[in-house]
């Protein structure tokens, strides 16, 4: 019998929702066939077992561990999180991991979960930069600002103004920067820490 899956912010059980099905979705490394859904929180969770691996296709990220993080000065998890997404009174906040380093924050003006990942990893690349770090590894379980860091800022559409900002404090630091996508939920100790942080502070009043 399958372990019942519930929402790690409400508890209510979640839903299995299918994917559209798109020919874009073939040219992609990999998609999910499906996902799980709370209702209640309009939060959404990947899990593997639904991961379609594409044919002939390159990842370009590899889910294996990057061996010993040789060559990176620091090693960063980020996560976004908003409470009542898409609703009029949502609350979302992000949050970033980094050894005993931990930090966490409202989001301003528009209240989303993809502000809140693209604000996670802003944050987490000014505090590396403040910090004297150059070169970078910094995780993520938000695909879609993955894809939205591998293109210029000026072509991204939704939360353009985020990744601009990151795209700045790149280059006036000279960040050298490695993304690694991480499945979320999946016990890795520095991401539930990270999304801990982002939903406490997105739940709190």
């Amino acid at each position: 019998m399958e372990e019942k899956k519930t929402c790690r912010n409400c508890g209510k059980k979640l839903i299995v929702k299918q994917t559209k099905r798109t020919a874009e979705q073939l040219k992609k490394p990999y998609y999910y066939s499906a996902y799980y859904y709370c209702s209640n929180c309009n939060k959404l969770y990947h899990d593997e077992k639904f991961k379609v691996i594409n044919a002939q296709s390159t990842p370009l990220f590899s889910d294996s561990q990057t061996k010993s993080l040789v060559g990176y000065d620091v090693s960063i998890w980020t996560d976004g999180a908003c409470v009542g997404n898409g609703t009029p009174n949502a609350r979302a906040a992000w949050a970033f991991v980094s050894g005993k380093t931990e930090q966490a924050g409202r989001v301003e003006g528009k209240q989303t979960n993809n502000r809140a990942e693209g604000l996670a990893i802003y944050y987490a690349l000014k505090w590396a930069a403040e910090q004297k770090f150059t070169k970078i590894l910094l995780h993520t379980d938000s695909q879609i600002s993955i894809f939205n860091l591998q293109k210029p800022a000026s072509k991204v559409l939704a939360n353009r103004e985020i990744f601009e900002d990151i795209e700045k404090v790149i280059a006036q630091n000279g960040l050298q920067v490695d993304y690694k996508k991480v499945l979320g939920h999946s016990g890795e100790p520095n991401n539930e820490r990270a999304d801990a942080l982002a939903n406490g502070l997105a739940a709190s009043a």
